[in-house]
């Protein structure tokens, strides 16, 4: 015992060729600008994340210099 309805909706509008052509092009040029919008989004990312690559080096050739140079002060120290 199904208490499932069947409601049937109909439309009378009607789209001409025109119409269709018209809003599929409004459609493809939106989507061609959200192309570009992503693409240029996914390479500034691209771009911070080399920066942010390039900071980690130096941020550890900086440490290693620090640990070098205090090694320095302990072995001058030893002599």
């Amino acid at each position: 015992m199904s208490n499932a309805k069947t409601i049937e909706v109909t439309t009378t509008n009607q789209v001409n060729l025109s119409e269709l052509k018209q809003v599929q092009s409004e459609l493809s040029a939106e989507l061609n600008e959200l192309k570009s919008s992503v693409e240029l989004k996914d390479s500034e990312i691209e771009r911070l994340n080399q920066e942010i690559t390039n900071l980690q080096t130096l941020v550890q050739i900086e440490s290693l210099k620090a640990e070098l140079a205090n090694l320095k002060v302990l072995s001058s120290k030893r002599k």
